[in-house]
């Protein structure tokens, strides 16, 4: 039986943020890199708090 295996890659992979794992890979980032960098970057902090603070500028600008 095969398991489909989704192959995405975190959105800010393209444009990393400073402090994203990706952004600078060494011994202490690669773990973490390949872990929320690819499938896994929805349960990533820095992936969260980007689109929640996102989410909180977006919804500023519709109020005004």
């Amino acid at each position: 039986m095969l398991i489909p295996i989704k192959n995405k890659l975190c959105p800010l992979v393209k444009n990393p943020l400073v402090e994203c794992y990706c952004f600078d890979l060494n011994s202490k980032t690669i773990t973490p890199a390949i872990k929320y960098c690819g499938n896994n970057y929805e349960s990533c902090d820095i992936y969260i708090n980007k689109s929640s603070h996102r989410k909180h500028y977006e919804s500023t600008l519709r109020n005004k």
